[in-house]
């Protein structure tokens, strides 16, 4: 008995097995494109800053030669600023605004010519003002060296001025304590609360120990993600 051997049969399925395995190859290198890309939107997108309504922002020493555009389309916003005077601009109104800068700064081959900021920066501006009142703050016990400080617990008045007196959602971050040998972290006894306009309580629990003496710096972390310090006066020992 002869057997046929089905050589042009076998390039064919060899082919076709290729021409599935290099599809396969395209979509997955274009899927990571596609993820990569998406990450890059997202980051542009990121507010350069979070403030306040009726702040400013301090942006440093600005050279005259520097411009600025300030934009916010919903509120029909529009001003030019040159050098310096972007640091006293008050962003009265809430919402989004685009700011751009330029430099006509002429440079000559020794200078460094790189931006001192990006071509366009996107600032939100909040509804809400939360300030920590550290004057009144409290702790149930002292904090000592060597000692575990889980049944200590702080209580700070906070004051909410709100534009529009809309109750808010406020998931309440850790706070972070720094100082030398501090391993201390504070979480809020309650993790979300309603904001409204008036003064509230917020009152977290210590853990963690303070190794060696030393000053200690406590990060409150506010509804706008923006971080206000309270500075222990009393050395901890």
């Amino acid at each position: 008995m002869k057997y046929k051997v089905c050589t042009k049969d076998n390039s064919n399925i060899e082919l076709k097995i290729s021409i599935q395995c290099f599809l396969a190859f395209l979509l997955t290198i274009t899927s990571f494109c596609a993820i990569g890309q998406n990450n890059f939107i997202s980051k542009s997108k990121e507010p350069y800053k979070v403030i306040s309504y009726g702040e400013k922002i301090t942006f440093g020493t600005i050279e005259n030669t520097a411009n600025w555009t300030i934009t916010n389309a919903k509120e029909n916003i529009f001003a030019n600023l040159s050098g310096n005077q972007i640091n006293d601009y008050t962003f009265e109104k809430p919402g989004i605004y685009e700011i751009s800068f330029s430099n006509n700064k002429m440079h000559n081959d020794k200078e460094c010519n790189h931006p001192q900021f990006e071509e366009k920066m996107i600032v939100q501006v909040s509804s809400i003002k939360m300030t920590f009142d550290f004057s009144k703050i409290k702790f149930s016990e002292k904090i000592q060296t060597g000692r575990n400080c889980d049944a200590i617990f702080i209580t700070v008045p906070v004051n909410v001025v709100m534009k529009e007196n809309v109750p808010t959602k406020f998931n309440i971050p850790n706070v972070m304590v720094a100082g030398v040998g501090s391993e201390i972290i504070a979480k809020p006894v309650i993790q979300e609360i309603i904001v409204k306009n008036g003064i509230q309580f917020l009152k977290y629990q210590l853990s963690g120990m303070a190794n060696k003496e030393a000053y200690l710096m406590f990060d409150f972390v506010d509804i706008n993600n923006q971080v206000q310090t309270y500075n222990h006066p009393e050395i901890i020992n």
